[in-house]
Formats: C-alpha cells, structure tokens, sequence
C-alpha cells in the first residue's frame, strides 16, 4: 500500500506539471491559458486504476485514499 505513494505522486506531479508548463506558455502569448486535459486524464485515469484495484483487492481505505490525488488533479482541470 505504502508503494503506491510514488506512483500517487508521480501522477500529480506529472499534472501539475502539464498545468504549470501550459500556463507558462500561455503567458507568452494571446491566447488564454486551457488545462492541459488530456495529460490530466491520463494522469487521473491512473490514479483511478489504482484506485479500482486497490478496492478489488479488499483495501478499501487505501482505496478512499485515492480521492486526495484525484480531487487534487480536478482542481488542475477546473483552470
């Protein structure tokens, strides 16, 4: 349970990255800055997929856990 943590943070981390990387570049020009949408998708269909495997697998409070990282990549989505 405990290895999942770095594969929990690699998956925000590479969100918020995208977000912070498209905001930057957004900065340089005219057009408004848009989430990075499909990055985050990928990035919360991950952490989902743990989350489903986890509850699968019996553990179902490591499993409610997996909606701190998912609730922090939909405020990436929001923009």
């Amino acid at each position: 349970m405990l290895g999942l943590l770095p594969l929990n943070a690699l998956a925000v981390g590479y969100g918020w990255l995208a977000a912070g990387m498209t905001g930057w570049a957004a900065s340089f020009g005219p057009e408004p800055y848009r989430p990075p949408m499909t990055e985050l998708g990928v990035a919360c269909g991950g952490v989902a997929l743990i989350g489903v495997a986890l509850w699968l697998a019996g553990l179902r409070r490591a499993a409610a856990f997996q909606l701190v990282p998912l609730l922090a990549l939909a405020v990436l989505m929001t923009g």
